[in-house]
């Protein structure tokens, strides 16, 4: 009888831990892209970041017990065109001489209708930290998930379009973020 009660209260221990914990993803780089859109004088310019990663802890059904961060190697970024590229590199836009990380942080993820979420959070650009809200949509099948969103920044807040280019004209203020991570349950 006392191995019994001691093999039940494990049992139930564990059932209650289980059911408690959100489950680790981590993320698939060939299949995942991160991408930015610009507007340069009404027309899109856009572009990706080639190189980033993203941790999630997540369980639709306890979303208050999440963790998500993404790193973004923004040296890895990308506009199409040699020009531009180097351009982006200067102190003006991103300054990776200075900064060549961005990470956004976030231990708040909340419901917003059926398979959408919002995940609050901090993003750090540039040397600047600000709140900021992800929107996202979750689809998983148990041996992979799909988190994808879109949102717009003001890049001058994190001062990214500084002297001349601050002013929205002719490259506007708000950037475009859409993003699709293809995720995997981590071992």
């Amino acid at each position: 009888m006392n191995r019994c009660l001691h093999v039940g209260l494990a049992l139930l221990s564990l059932a209650y831990a289980g059911g408690g914990m959100a489950a680790d993803w981590r993320m698939e780089p060939a299949a995942s892209r991160l991408e930015f859109t610009a507007t340069y004088q009404g027309e899109p310019a856009p572009g990706q970041f080639k190189q980033f990663d993203t941790k999630l802890r997540f369980d639709p059904a306890r979303p208050a017990k999440s963790e998500l961060v993404v790193t973004v190697a923004l040296t890895s970024f990308d506009m199409g065109s040699a020009e531009l590229n180097e351009a982006v590199r200067g102190p003006e836009w991103f300054d990776l001489a200075r900064f060549t990380r961005a990470e956004f942080r976030s231990t708040d993820i909340k419901p917003a209708g059926a398979d959408r979420y919002v995940a609050r959070g901090t993003l750090i650009l540039k040397g600047t930290q600000r709140p900021i809200e992800v929107p996202f949509r979750w689809k998983a099948d148990g041996k992979h998930a799909t988190m994808a969103g879109e949102i717009a920044l003001d890049r001058t807040v994190f001062g990214v379009g500084t002297g001349e280019w601050a002013t929205g004209d002719p490259i506007a203020v708000a950037v475009k973020v859409n993003f699709s991570v293809q995720l995997r349950p981590a071992s």
